[in-house]
């Protein structure tokens, strides 16, 4: 997935010619890793797997090598997220370079990522038994985790980019006018997953709203990923835009003003009235 937007995919093995010095290269580095490893560890551990022995009869297992195949992807997809995040981290993107990047990733490592766990137990509850129950309570605490983590980032992000006076206020002010509901609904269903997950990680709730529940916080926290992406993507404004020092940017506006950029509407300053 990583090579096929590429425009030579057939030469991304150069993707690790620079690991020395660039996060991209660790971030690419980290995710083979984590997928190699992960496949190892979910191959090892198929001889214990009841619906895989009762096909092939097979009755032996692979010892400790499952457990540090595991370990060993945990700790690569922790470097390769770690590295995306350094990636944003770019002065010429002021929207991007903050640590909300960072709690936005992992927030959604933790709510996607449970939700693909819960679903993978669904599934495998039809052919096995499984601790279903259990794994619904710590799949909602780990959601809730994410969410609330993510809504940190976010509160602190909005409040940092109105005060900054760069090309990130001017991001944060198209954010809240242009995608102004767009933002809203982002945010709304931010604080509806939080509580949805909290009340799914109650120990009462069960049967057929604990179903409905999780449907609709599945949907939701999906929605908030895309629109959360959009976002991201679409508002940067980078240094190097012409005029983008002076949308909503104080240190600027006046500037303009004084030498005559205000008359002019691609600026986006309003010019003395008087």
């Amino acid at each position: 997935m990583s090579t096929v937007h590429l425009g030579k995919p057939f030469r991304a093995y150069r993707g690790f010619n620079n690991l020395r010095h660039s996060p991209v290269c660790r971030e690419g580095l980290g995710v083979c890793l984590y997928l190699m490893f992960a496949g190892l560890h979910m191959l090892s551990v198929l001889p214990q797997n009841p619906l895989f022995k009762s096909v092939f009869d097979v009755q032996f297992s692979f010892g400790v090598l499952p457990t540090v195949f595991a370990s060993i992807a945990t700790l690569s997809g922790m470097v390769g997220l770690y590295y995306m995040y350094r990636c944003y981290r770019i002065p010429a993107r002021p929207f991007w370079n903050h640590w909300q990047t960072a709690t936005s990733f992992v927030g959604n490592a933790l709510a996607l990522g449970a939700l693909v766990v819960l679903f993978a137990a669904a599934v495998g509850s039809f052919f096995a038994p499984l601790p279903l129950v259990a794994t619904a309570k710590i799949a909602a605490i780990l959601i809730a985790v994410g969410v609330a983590l993510e809504g940190l980032g976010l509160w602190r992000h909005a409040s940092d980019m109105n005060s900054v006076g760069n090309e990130g206020s001017a991001s944060h002010y198209i954010q809240c006018t242009t995608f102004g509901r767009t933002y809203q609904l982002r945010n709304v269903l931010v604080a509806v997953n939080l509580v949805i997950a909290l009340v799914l990680a109650l120990p009462v709730l069960d049967g057929v709203l604990s179903v409905a529940l999780w449907a609709v916080l599945a949907v939701s926290v999906f929605t908030v990923a895309v629109i959360g992406r959009a976002l991201f993507y679409v508002l940067v404004v980078p240094t190097t835009m012409p005029g983008a020092f002076f949308w909503k940017n104080k240190d600027f506006e006046q500037h303009a003003r004084d030498i005559g950029l205000a008359h002019m509407p691609q600026v986006g300053v309003v010019p003395d009235l008087h």
